[in-house]
């Protein structure tokens, strides 16, 4: 069977009008972090129509994660296409259709990338088509939370593939390498709290100063980063995106709290970086008197080799959709497939639509990328798992 050519012919058969209607149904839907079950319910039952088995995960009741296969016939591998339910909770456009475009929250992150996922299975449930080996379809939420519970908790329970697609971000490249990312506080303790600043004890530690000089050496480690270059990735760095502190004009200051981001390259782990702000903070602490607390939580970088099984199948699915080669890149966004890189030991890779408006008040995503990335969806699909014989 001339595996290629099938997928081909399939890939003529997505319907550009069914993507448009599921994902405007989906983000008229609210579903903001930690409360995804309409939608999820939506979803599995659009599944469930295109013919897949499909199963709700309810150990988060009010974020339910959707479970749907399309099982192979001769125990081939898995291939898991992934995305989250959940949008950022925050007002976006109206949602429409208007000069090709699909506005309203959460089209491009990531609902668009949901129908196609859809879309793609639907074409092959439709097809009679048999797989090798089982296409797994996952939607899950608290992603914008940034708390990914329910995926972690899908992980722990074995429910991944044995590689997998997270379809977020672009695709007019191919990420096999990613930035590991924690969000930090150091939150700094005055001592002197509350009082008036005429009857404060002399030398009393200022939580604003001691943030001040916190804020110095950030800048002088931020420098240093800039000189830690990754292949594809870039310089390391530590933003800082959040100074709070005092009450009052003549009031010592309770406290102050300073938050931000560090990026850091594949290799270099969460206890390393925990190390780095734990020796910033005690610093502060013994320069200014003031007690500081570090806390941080993220999740660490990650590398695919470009020669990996599922990067071959995306690299050749791209060029034989669009007539284009997709270069290999490195991404500074932090999403899920360091989660499946470093939780289930699997590898994974980003392929969507687009990434240009998420998070944005104009959220929008192109009809025909999304139409595009379903075409690859079904070529990776067949290229990864294989077709049984006489199946089609």
């Amino acid at each position: 069977m001339n595996t290629d050519r099938l997928a081909a012919s399939l890939a003529e058969k997505v319907d550009p009008q069914r993507i448009l209607k599921l994902t405007l149904d989906m983000v008229r839907i609210p579903s903001p972090p930690g409360e995804e079950r309409a939608v999820s319910e939506f979803y599995a039952e659009e599944l469930r129509a295109a013919g897949l088995d499909v199963e709700m995960d309810d150990e988060f009741p009010d974020s339910p994660s959707v479970v749907a296969r399309l099982r192979g016939r001769n125990g081939g591998p898995t291939l898991q296409l992934d995305g989250h339910t959940d949008t950022v909770d925050l007002p976006g456009p109206e949602p429409r259709f208007e000069d090709g475009y699909i506005h309203g929250r959460g089209s491009e992150d990531m609902k668009a990338s949901l129908a196609a996922m859809a879309e793609a299975a639907r074409v092959l449930c439709e097809a009679g088509v048999a797989l090798e080996g089982d296409l797994l379809l996952t939607a899950h939420g608290r992603h914008e939370s940034a708390t990914n519970e329910t995926l972690i908790s899908l992980i722990g329970k074995g429910v991944h593939g044995d590689a997998v697609i997270v379809t977020e971000l672009g695709g007019k490249d191919l990420p096999i390498t990613g930035m590991g990312l924690v969000f930090w506080e150091l939150r700094i303790a005055g001592d002197e709290e509350g009082i008036h600043e005429t009857v404060a004890e002399a030398g009393a530690p200022h939580a604003v100063m001691a943030g001040y000089r916190a804020v110095q050496l950030l800048q002088e480690k931020a420098a240093e980063l800039a000189e830690i270059r990754h292949p594809y990735l870039g310089a390391e760095s530590i933003f800082i995106g959040r100074f709070q502190g005092g009450d009052y004009f003549n009031r010592m200051p309770a406290g102050c709290v300073i938050g931000g981001t560090r990026r850091f390259g594949p290799g270099c782990s969460l206890g390393e970086i925990r190390e780095e702000f734990q020796q910033l903070a005690a610093r502060v602490q013994e320069e200014s008197g003031a007690e500081v607390e570090v806390w941080l939580d993220g999740i660490e970088g990650y590398s695919v080799d470009e020669g990996e099984r599922l990067a071959k199948a995306l690299l050749r699915s791209h060029q034989q959709v669009t007539g284009q080669e997709l270069p290999l890149a490195g991404t500074r966004a932090a999403a899920n497939v360091p989660h499946f890189v470093h939780l289930a030991h699997v590898p994974a890779l980003y392929y969507g639509a687009s990434y240009l408006t998420a998070h944005s008040e104009l959220e929008r995503v192109e009809l025909a990328q999304v139409v595009r990335a379903t075409k690859v969806y079904i070529h990776a699909i067949l290229a990864y798992l294989g077709v049984a014989e006489g199946s089609v």
